[in-house]
């Protein structure tokens, strides 16, 4: 057999790790298997060994190729050397051919490793490609490393934690979401209990409407749920504090109602206390309640699923239904029964935005 050992620190895990662990499967016609360490030698870890180990199983599923080793996990050190963790591997599969994979900015450094040369003699050593690290010729060589190809895949565990990306399983957003990991503690404590549970609702909603309509690919869950999950996050920030931010960043927009400032506000915080910087996610924050002409897929969908997710207080399910079965129609019908409703209300609802949208998409004058 071909036994492939893929070490690290999985906090938390992501498509990334679990793309190239298929790849090398493939590829080596081997086993993968997982082994996350109970305390990197790089860092400290932010979550219990007991929420890793369970975001691992959601991500690797039933895949038989990969699997999880708790050796580390139940080693009474807090560190283990990898040469340590090869040798278990070593005694426990005498008569396999073993691999050690890692990625390029790892294998740079790998010659200053606890018997780096031993470890290349019992496992051949394999290298995955990183952004913005070139590759290690020297160790490559030394060590007779072997290229892992294909694509780069953009994903980052820091960037998990700290909500600029979210390149995960499906499953394990909603563990993460449910068990209060990395990033949830900060956004709750950013939006009153009431508005979070909406934010989250949006959230949710959007992924559904994008599933049905073939749009949730694994890089764009990330897109879905971002734009739902913050797009009301500057509505806790005071009115004075909202107007400076508006003549400080968006003073084209200074005009508009007082309302609308909250997604503008919105947009700033996403980038600024999150790192967010892909315009789509950004624009579909910052275009939320007034809608605008020449909306993305993202900003149509997030501005529905705003109106309509089912904590609302009154009966949506027609119109998430019509957004489920077709996305561009279903917001037309969202647009027409949101303008509707608040001119019921007795609101001025004119302003250049929602003016520019009405005109665009329902030929309002």
């Amino acid at each position: 057999m071909n036994i492939v050992i893929f070490g690290g620190s999985f906090d938390p895990v992501h498509l990334g790790h679990v793309k190239i662990a298929s790849r090398v499967a493939e590829r080596y016609d081997a086993t993968v298997y997982f082994v996350p360490a109970k305390i990197s030698v790089w860092k400290h870890e932010s979550v219990s060994i007991e929420d890793k180990l369970n975001m691992l199983k959601l991500a690797l599923g039933d895949n038989p190729r990969l699997k999880i080793d708790e050796f580390e996990l139940k080693r009474k050190e807090e560190t283990t050397y990898s040469i340590e963790t090869v040798r278990y591997f070593k005694n426990k599969y005498p008569n396999d051919n073993l691999y050690f994979l890692m990625g390029a900015d790892q294998a740079r450094s790998f010659h200053k490793w606890q018997e780096a040369d031993e470890l290349a003699r019992l496992a051949k050593i394999l290298y995955y490609p990183r952004d913005n690290i070139e590759a290690p010729i020297d160790n490559i060589l030394k060590y007779q490393m072997q290229l892992v190809d294909g694509g780069l895949y953009h994903a980052s565990a820091t960037d998990i934690r700290s909500l600029s990306s979210l390149y995960l399983d499906e499953k394990v957003l909603h563990y993460i979401i449910e068990h209060e990991l990395y990033f949830v503690r900060k956004v709750k404590s950013m939006y009153s209990s009431e508005r979070y549970e909406h934010a989250l609702s949006v959230a949710r909603t959007a992924i559904e409407i994008a599933r049905s309509n073939h749009l949730l690919f694994d890089s764009l869950l990330s897109y879905f749920f971002l734009a739902g999950y913050l797009h009301d996050i500057g509505k806790a920030v005071p009115k004075e504090e909202q107007k400076q931010i508006m003549a400080h960043y968006y003073p084209e927009y200074i005009d508009m109602p007082e309302f609308s400032y909250h997604q503008f506000v919105g947009a700033y915080i996403a980038k600024e206390e999150f790192g967010i910087n892909d315009s789509y996610i950004l624009n579909a924050i910052k275009y939320h309640a007034t809608g605008r002409k020449h909306m993305t897929n993202l900003e149509k969908i997030i501005f529905a699923s705003d109106k309509i997710e089912p904590t609302r207080p009154y009966d949506s399910s027609k119109l998430i239904e019509a957004m489920k079965n077709n996305y561009e129609t279903g917001f037309i019908e969202v647009l027409k029964h949101n303008r509707n409703f608040l001119l019921d209300q007795g609101k001025n609802i004119s302003n250049p935005l929602t003016d520019e949208c009405l005109e665009y998409y329902l030929k309002d004058k």
